[in-house]
């Protein structure tokens, strides 16, 4: 009987040192992600982000410019069959102008859950696992591949509870992979995103140029931080070129 209760003290001792070597372990590696991508004081520099590409969705490719204030505001740019559309978010509101679509010709306001997804983008270094203060809990789950390419696989659950699976590249420890749930027009859908072509910008930060998911790819061509960007872009306006003796409003600058 002595024998049995000992043995089973040891496996308890045993399961919970396992418990603790993997949660030092999921610590560990995230750290080590932090660093590869430049460290995090280097990501908190970053104030304004200007990015060209394009998006490869169908075998069409429709160029993009994306500008954004962190965690403020964003605008992207589509340029597709002729038509100029965007997408605008602030912390007033979301809206759309996209007249690649019949009918859409007038700039309209976005649903609330695309208004929150476009906020979501803004915060770059949640988005990269990059901020543990918006992490709660982090655990190791094993290994896996992405592209050939072993990864630790982590669950990582933010303050607000949204689980997602992320795959950190053993050799590089950069996130190649993320799997999560979310909500688009009422409905729960899981959605993959795949990271590749890393390159370190000459701020000493490292960014994937490009972004995958089953919508298509977005490749990014040059990735600017913290130049001036005018304002008034992020005012919904339909683009000069088809309006009729609409004036711009003034030019104001935002600056790092």
């Amino acid at each position: 009987m002595k024998i049995i209760k000992l043995t089973s003290l040891a496996l308890v001792l045993l399961v919970s040192g396992i418990s603790n070597v993997k949660a030092q372990t999921a610590d560990d590696i995230m750290q080590k992600h932090i660093t590869a991508m430049g460290g995090i004081d280097k990501w908190n520099s970053i104030k304004t982000l200007k990015m060209t590409g394009s998006i490869n969705a169908g075998g069409m490719e429709v160029a993009i410019k994306q500008t954004m204030v962190t965690g403020e505001r964003i605008r992207m740019d589509m340029a597709i069959m002729g038509t100029n559309n965007f997408i605008i978010v602030t912390p007033e509101g979301g809206w759309a102008y996209m007249p690649i679509q019949p009918g859409s010709d007038k700039i309209i306001p976005l649903p609330a859950d695309q208004v929150k997804m476009q906020k979501d983008q803004m915060n770059l270094k949640a988005g990269y696992l990059m901020d543990k203060s918006k992490i709660k809990s982090m655990q190791y789950i094993g290994n896996d591949t992405v592209n050939a390419l072993a990864c630790y696989k982590l669950k990582v659950t933010d303050n607000d509870g949204n689980e997602q699976t992320a795959y950190i590249d053993m050799s590089s420890y950069y996130l190649l992979r993320s799997e999560k749930k979310t909500k688009i027009q009422d409905q729960e859908q899981e959605v993959a995103v795949n990271f590749s072509n890393f390159q370190k910008l000459p701020e000493g930060i490292v960014m994937p140029m490009t972004i995958g998911s089953e919508q298509g790819d977005i490749t990014f061509k040059t990735i600017e931080i913290n130049k001036p960007i005018d304002e008034k872009i992020f005012t919904p306006v339909v683009p000069a070129a088809t309006q009729d003796g609409e004036t711009e409003p003034p030019k104001k600058e935002i600056s790092k």
